[in-house]
């Protein structure tokens, strides 16, 4: 599947052989070429400080894991909820969990930026569905 619009992908996660697999697995299923990593939040949050017209002028889906040390997913969302409007609604955000605690998944959906919780390891499919139902 190709979207038909230009999506830039964000891996935000703690564990690189979560971002090796994650990455691979974006890349092969041909959903985008244009692939970000970040192995903390902090990192990720500086990057659209210092590129603000980049991220307010382009459709941008990031992969957030919730479980991070320093700052973990939650606090990363309430950073990008201070966000201008013109940043914020050009992102779409997945959590990402290998454990499914449904008082997480709750959590994450209260954030008008969650798109949806996905379970690690990421199954690209639903991904690729749930896109496709955001962006065609």
């Amino acid at each position: 599947m190709s979207l038909t619009v230009n999506v830039i992908f964000h891996l935000v996660d703690d564990n690189d052989i979560d971002i090796a697999v994650n990455t691979k697995l974006l890349q092969l299923s041909g959903i985008t070429p244009d692939i970000h990593t970040y192995n903390n939040a902090a990192k990720f949050l500086q990057s659209i400080q210092s590129n603000q017209e980049y991220y307010s002028t382009k459709e941008h889906v990031i992969l957030l894991d919730i479980m991070m040390p320093g700052m973990n997913g939650f606090e990363c969302l309430d950073e990008l909820s201070k966000l201008p409007e013109k940043i914020k609604a050009r992102m779409k955000v997945f959590m990402l969990s290998s454990s499914i605690d449904r008082n997480d998944i709750r959590r994450a959906e209260s954030y008008d930026l969650v798109q949806r919780v996905l379970e690690k390891p990421l199954d690209i499919y639903l991904l690729k569905k749930t896109l496709e139902g955001i962006y065609e």
